[in-house]
Order: C-alpha cells, then sequence, then structure tokens
C-alpha cells in the first residue's frame, strides 16, 4: 500500500515536471520569431541597422581603387600631379561614402522613410545615364538593397538626401519625387570603375 503511494506520487511529480518544461519550451518558440521580424522588416530595420557594413561589402577598398586607377592609361606616367588627382579621386570617394552613411544613419535616428538622389557640388554625368535627381527609394529598399547608396563609381557626385515630408522640392526635383524602381530589382547603376573628373579639374 506504502509502495503505490510513493509510486502514484511520482508519477504525479513527473507529470508536473513534463508540464512544466512542455510549458517553458512553448514560450521560448513564441519568442524566436519576434526577433527574426526585427532583420526581416523594413520598418524595425530603420532604427535597427546601419547600411555601413553591408554597403563596405560591396564597395571597392581604397586600395583597389588605388590599383585600378595606375592602371589606366591616362595615370601611367604617375608623375607628381596624376598622384595628386588619384589621391583626390579617392579622398572624396571616401568622403562621398561616409557622408551618404551617416545621412542614413541620422535619419534613422529622425525616423525618416524616405531618400532622393541630389548631385553635389555639380551634376554627374555619368549617373545622369542610369537616373534622375528627385528619384528616391525608400528606407526598406536601402536595407534590403544597399548598392543603391553613392557613391556609385569614381568621381560620382551624387548623393542622397533624407525627405522629412516638409521640404519644398521644387529645386531639387526635375519631374517630381519618382521612385527609383518600383520592382523588388534595383535598375542597374553605374560601374564603380567609370572615372568622372569633372569634380577634380
Amino acid at each position: 500500500m506504502v509502495l503505490a503511494v510513493i509510486g502514484i506520487v511520482l508519477f504525479l511529480i513527473l507529470v508536473l515536471v513534463a508540464i512544466r518544461i512542455g510549458l517553458n519550451r512553448e514560450v521560448v518558440q513564441e519568442d524566436a520569431p519576434a526577433t527574426a521580424l526585427i532583420h526581416a522588416s523594413g520598418i524595425y530595420s530603420i532604427v535597427r541597422r546601419s547600411p555601413r557594413e553591408e554597403l563596405l561589402k560591396i564597395r571597392p577598398s581604397e586600395e583597389n581603387i588605388r590599383k585600378y586607377l595606375l592602371s589606366q592609361n591616362e595615370f601611367l606616367e604617375a608623375t607628381q600631379d596624376w598622384l595628386k588627382e588619384i589621391d583626390v579621386l579617392i579622398e572624396r570617394w571616401n568622403e562621398s561614402l561616409n557622408r551618404n552613411i551617416e545621412t542614413i544613419e541620422q535619419g534613422d535616428k529622425d525616423g525618416v522613410e524616405f531618400y532622393f538622389y541630389e548631385f553635389t557640388p555639380v551634376e554627374c554625368p555619368v549617373c545622369l545615364n542610369f537616373f534622375r535627381k528627385g528619384n528616391f527609394v525608400t528606407r526598406e529598399q536601402i536595407f534590403h538593397y544597399p548598392r543603391i547608396i553613392p557613391p556609385f563609381h569614381i568621381g560620382c557626385t551624387c548623393c542622397i538626401i533624407p525627405h522629412h515630408g516638409n521640404e519644398n522640392l521644387k529645386d531639387t526635383t526635375e519631374q517630381g519625387m519618382r521612385p527609383l524602381f518600383l520592382n523588388d530589382t534595383p535598375p542597374p547603376l553605374p560601374d564603380w570603375k567609370t572615372i568622372n573628373k569633372q569634380p577634380v579639374l
């Protein structure tokens, strides 16, 4: 009789432990998708992820740009003037890259959802073959396709400007704000090896 009571008590304890483990396992499984949504949703990505790391993976390094420029016929003589011009092109590349990334990082803090393209200080003849100033992209598109962040090529004067909704866009657009692309495939963009020396000269 005593053994039967002990057996029943042990059985009940095992059942309670199994139920508790089962409940804890369900809670963990419910929490897992919530963290995945932070990385999958463009809305959450606005405040969660800088595009810096992803963009630096796909953009050429300073060393690769220098090697490429030194291999070009116009730079083969490697005189002091040419070397200075190469340094200026690389410096402007780095400045543009950092400025555009910092613009997006600040926009994330401000809750910006749209960015439009602008040329500064002068229009970029290379980029004009691919898009016009005033074309815009969403923050979610930037999250999914960091390659749409300028600079696109050596000597690129394109930059990305946050749209807060209260700007007068008449001076910054040619035909009103139009999306850069509508489907899930970004348009072709300039090859980074294309050289625009106009702003340097």
